[in-house]
């Protein structure tokens, strides 16, 4: 009966491990992604880009509005008109 109980036990502490590995690796990947870069809207009135990659709405209310862009989507974004990498 004991025996039983042990390999219980002893799963039940390996799935909790899993999990908290799982979590850990994904805290890592976070970490690890490059900052995206800011981009000036240099319009006259008011912009919305979506990210072709992460499918993320940038809302550019105004000109001379500044927003961070995700890393994935920067290279496209870089090409769209009365958009400017800010400094």
């Amino acid at each position: 009966m004991n025996m039983c109980c042990g390999r219980q036990q002893g799963l039940e502490s390996n799935r909790f491990s899993q999990v908290s590995t799982g979590a850990t690796i994904a805290a890592e990947k976070r970490q690890t992604l490059p900052a995206g870069a800011r981009f000036e809207y240099i319009g006259k009135t008011a912009l919305t880009v979506v990210g072709p990659v992460t499918g993320k709405r940038y809302r550019f209310r105004w000109p001379g509005e500044c927003l961070e862009i995700d890393v994935r989507d920067r290279s496209w974004i870089a090409f769209v008109p009365h958009l400017r990498r800010a400094t």
